[in-house]
């Protein structure tokens, strides 16, 4: 596959084409609970990440922890510009799930649509569950903002939420 960009021989290297080659990484500074709702909102951090027209690499690395038993979050993405409808695929814990990760808590490798409900079960002990979500084929043909979006599962005073440290990093690849 091509890589983005292509530097040619006698090319005048500029600040512009090198900070092409850096990934964009935006990482969550302050934990975030929502308890009220079940609708779907764009992250306060995880939002508002400029894609222009290319293919694009979107990394999404969170830590989400639960709260009262069966509470769970979930997840899609959210993108305001055009594109090819990519497929994210995922590593975390199933929707059935209430161990914390070190009690080994089955795990869900599928792939999802990007804007189709993901569901993470999480545990009540507090411990932080690490989900990742990717493609490397979101292909963009009108230029947008990117958001990480999630909402409980359920409606509970105790729900969970998504903690700092988690990022999302995005990189035009083509």
């Amino acid at each position: 596959m091509t890589q983005y960009p292509a530097f040619l021989a006698g090319q005048r290297l500029t600040a512009t084409l090198l900070g092409a080659t850096v990934p964009d990484v935006t990482v969550k500074s302050a934990a975030q609970v929502r308890t009220s709702t079940t609708t779907y909102a764009d992250d306060s951090e995880l939002s508002g990440i400029a894609l222009g027209v290319g293919t694009w690499e979107i990394i999404n690395k969170i830590f989400m922890t639960g709260g009262s038993a069966g509470i769970a979050i979930k997840t899609q993405w959210s993108f305001t510009g055009t594109w090819n409808n990519p497929l994210r695929m995922l590593i975390g814990p199933t929707a059935a799930n209430t161990t914390a990760p070190a009690s080994g808590p089955p795990l869900n490798l599928a792939p999802i649509l990007w804007n189709s409900d993901q569901i993470y079960g999480l545990s009540t002990s507090g411990a932080y569950q690490r989900v990742i979500e990717e493609t490397r084929n979101a292909v963009v043909t009108g230029a947008g903002n990117y958001a990480f979006r999630w909402a409980p599962n359920v409606s509970n005073a105790n729900s969970g939420g998504i903690q700092a440290a988690s990022s999302v990093t995005v990189r035009r690849i083509a």
